[in-house]
């Protein structure tokens, strides 16, 4: 894309200056054959006008006219007129340049001796011949002038962008990963030195933000951790200490809820960082096994939303994957279809590695399908939209494939390709 920003903006300083140049070019050739036709007409018009008045003043010296010497001159009177087209004959009086009487171009003045109608012409065939040739000589001009621009302004457009072009590949190569990085003192040679400069007090902005969010995910995590665990100790003293069947169930549950809040702040804090080690990359996950847990976990939310739920697996996944992580993925994907399937059906099918999960809930509408996995989306006025939106972070990256299709009214279908 950049490339083509690039091409389009040399395109446009290109076209910019054959425009600019094309339009000086016309305006100083016409000008110039204007000035031309104007300085004829009135050289001409002065000539011509002079030696009618000579004729008209003393009619006797108009045989000075034959004189070979002065081919170029025409004089008629009389029965004379008659050897002019008819269309001349008619003319009012007045002068007329450049009038084309049998191939030749004339300067023409009609004038009244006495009572008669008089014309005398004046041959400019040669230099209307040097105008066309003059026309000829500037419209190649103008030719030759814009080639010559297209490629100075070729090769200028190549210069003023160079910068540009190696500021956009030094900004491609940058990785998210590289803290303290700054592109400035590489464009110390140009104007766009101001642009780095601009982007290296971005960077450390980000770098300072990216710095408080770690300090403050690395904190939030250990006062989090340091509750829990000491709730996690204190329901082991009360299992040991009361063997009521429905405490142990209550115990068991608050276990469960202490587990979940834990792998969620190891998923948070491990989505938080870029990089992976933050997480054992030696765990692995049962797939079935976690799958068959949740659906025990949510039981009794299932008992209570009237939902039935049934599972196949077609055959065992383990993946290389903390556990946490793929309880956090599956728990959010289950607990929305529960929401919205009161009454109705879940299944859940494991198959190779595609998980499918369909409920027969009421659906989600095709106008808010693409923005589900958006932070800010929620189906509760007091949601934060977190669920979805982890869940498809922790798809991203580790590669997984998740779609979904729904239709309102008659349910949602997820599939979660690992």
């Amino acid at each position: 894309m950049n490339s083509q920003k690039n091409q389009t903006l040399r395109r446009r300083l290109i076209i910019s200056t054959a425009v600019i140049v094309t339009v000086a070019s016309t305006l100083f050739a016409g000008g110039l054959l204007l000035i031309k036709q104007q300085l004829e007409k009135a050289t001409f018009g002065n000539i011509v006008r002079k030696h009618i008045e000579i004729l008209v003043n003393d009619p006797e010296n108009a045989g000075v006219l034959n004189n070979p010497l002065l081919n170029e001159w025409h004089y008629y009177r009389g029965d004379d007129i008659r050897q002019l087209p008819d269309d001349i004959q008619t003319l009012p009086l007045g002068a007329y340049h450049s009038v084309v009487i049998n191939g030749r171009h004339y300067h023409l003045q009609v004038a009244m001796a006495g009572e008669e109608r008089i014309f005398l012409l004046y041959d400019i065939s040669e230099w209307e011949h040097q105008e066309h040739a003059l026309l000829m000589f500037l419209l190649i001009g103008v030719v030759v002038v814009l080639v010559m621009a297209l490629l100075i302004a070729s090769q200028a457009a190549t210069t003023i962008l160079e910068p540009v072009r190696r500021l956009t590949v030094r900004l491609s190569q940058l990785s998210p990963k590289q803290r303290g990085l700054r592109i400035q003192p590489e464009f110390n040679d140009s104007d766009i030195g101001q642009i780095a400069a601009a982007f290296d007090t971005y960077l450390e902005r980000i770098d300072q933000f990216v710095e408080r969010e770690r300090s403050f995910t690395a904190a939030a995590s250990h006062e989090l951790r340091t509750p829990l665990s000491v709730m996690m100790g204190a329901v082991d003293i009360i299992e040991a200490d009361c063997p009521n069947p429905a405490t142990q169930r209550a115990v068991l549950r608050i276990r469960r809820a202490c587990g979940d809040m834990l792998a969620f702040i190891e998923a948070a804090l491990f989505l938080s960082r870029e990089e992976d080690r933050s997480i054992n990359q030696t765990a692995s996950s049962d797939v079935v096994a976690i799958v068959r847990q949740l659906v025990d976990d949510l039981q009794g939310d299932l008992d209570v939303a009237g939902i039935q739920l049934d599972t196949r697996f077609d055959s065992a996944l383990t993946l290389p994957v903390p556990e946490s992580l793929v309880k956090i993925t599956l728990t959010n994907l289950l607990r929305n279809a529960i929401e919205h399937s009161a009454g109705g059906h879940i299944t859940v099918h494991l198959h190779g590695n595609r998980l499918l999960l369909c409920d027969t809930g009421k659906g989600i509408e095709p106008d808010v399908l693409p923005y589900i996995f958006d932070r800010s989306y929620s189906t509760k006025a007091e949601g934060t939209g977190l669920g979805l939106n982890m869940v498809k972070r922790i798809c991203e990256r580790y590669g997984w494939q998740i779609d979904i299709d729904s239709q309102p009214g008659e349910g949602t279908a997820v599939t979660l390709t690992f």
